[in-house]
């Protein structure tokens, strides 16, 4: 059976259920399912030194911080997985609800169910690393490589233990997993429609729930930051980036150009990067390598995780940004921050289209930058 037939399928016998009565759900595995549990986070916050963006923007929030929940990872036995986001099942059909992109989705009709008749059987132990999202790359890098630090070592001493990943992503996400040591044959593909596995090991994505910031405890990013970290090659890259999303399918920056014009006459070096025209080692060493680091926030800019010691100017298609509010804008100044940048944060002043494109305004751009280019000179001279 081919699988947009699989996932018609699993959608219509989703609506059909929904229809008839609400799907259960529950955060405690029942007895009988559950091998082994341990807590792997413990709740928390981070607060960052914010006097550099304070300065620059003329405000007094001189630091910023961010939080994150308790978690737990789980040892699971005789589940089963709906979907290609691979929802987890019991054998009593409740839906395992500890992960707070499943929390969030209230409507049941569209969470894939599992249908005994169509299931496959794979053989575990698997690692759980798929789920919503997983098919961008920022939200593998911040929501999904973090999430199997908890398993890591056990991983290594437990050659049978394989990595579940969504359909169709392995051939990528192996690129990232080789920077763990990861080899492909230890990494499979989920299915479209019903997976039936003997043992999970499951955690779930380890941000707060309420998805303040979108980011999880520091050692989770720094454990995935050291294992993508590049060396740095100066001689080799232009002074300044400009992470570019003009081949993203929407929310593009769409006057860049123009906005790399300013930048170059403020620092002379300025190269527009499309990501998808570089291999992930080339992305890695220009974000390790280039001074100065500017773009709109999106997958384009998420390896400012592996920088240090550089200016970054982010800009987010959010109008504004609500201290305690859900915002991916503010997650990407608190990354930049963990590398211990000199950050600044912008907010869109401009209307956008119906695909979220937009624009930012070039007078703004290059007052904030040639302020934050002789700030942080400044702040590098030996005292």
């Amino acid at each position: 059976m081919s699988s947009h037939l699989t996932r018609k399928i699993h959608d219509w016998y989703a609506g059909l259920a929904s229809a008839v009565s609400s799907l259960k759900r529950t955060e405690i595995p029942p007895p009988e399912a559950l091998i082994e549990s341990w807590q792997v986070q413990t709740a928390g916050e981070h607060v960052f030194d914010n006097k550099f963006e304070a300065e620059i923007l003329g405000t007094d929030e001189t630091t910023t911080r961010y939080w994150w929940s308790d978690a737990h990872a789980y040892r699971l036995r005789d589940v089963r997985l709906g979907g290609g986001a691979g929802q987890v099942y019991f054998a009593n059909g409740e839906l395992f609800n500890v992960d707070p992109l499943t929390r969030r989705e209230k409507k049941d009709r569209v969470l894939r169910r599992p249908i005994s008749g169509m299931a496959q059987e794979m053989k575990g132990p698997l690692i759980h690393l798929c789920g919503p999202n997983s098919e961008n790359h920022g939200h593998f890098i911040l929501d999904y490589l973090p999430k199997l630090m908890p398993f890591l070592e056990r991983f290594r001493r437990e050659p049978r233990v394989r990595i579940l990943v969504s359909p169709g992503r392995k051939k990528w996400q192996c690129r990232y997993l080789a920077r763990f040591g990861i080899t492909e044959d230890r990494v499979v593909e989920g299915v479209h429609g019903t997976l039936e596995v003997d043992e999970l090991w499951y955690a779930p994505i380890l941000h707060a729930e309420d998805g303040v910031a979108k980011l999880s405890a520091p050692g989770n990013h720094l454990a995935v930051r050291d294992a993508l970290a590049a060396k740095a090659a100066p001689n080799d890259a232009p002074l300044c980036i400009f992470a570019s999303r003009l081949d993203a399918p929407n929310k593009k920056l769409v006057n860049e150009e123009r906005l790399a014009e300013r930048a170059r006459e403020i620092l002379g070096d300025v190269r527009i990067v499309k990501m998808s025209e570089h291999s992930l080692a080339d992305q890695l060493r220009l974000f390790a390598s280039a001074t100065v680091i500017v773009g709109a926030v999106g997958q384009n800019l998420t390896e400012v995780l592996c920088a240090s010691g550089k200016l970054v100017l982010i800009m987010t298609v959010e109008e504004q940004i609500v201290p305690g509010r859900r915002s991916w804008g503010r997650a990407y100044h608190n990354l930049a921050l963990l590398g211990g940048n000199k950050s600044v944060l912008l907010t869109r002043d401009t209307p956008w289209d119906a695909d979220r494109n937009w624009s930012f305004n070039e007078d703004r751009f290059a007052d904030v930058l040639h302020r934050s280019w002789k700030l942080f000179q400044k702040d590098r001279q030996p005292c």
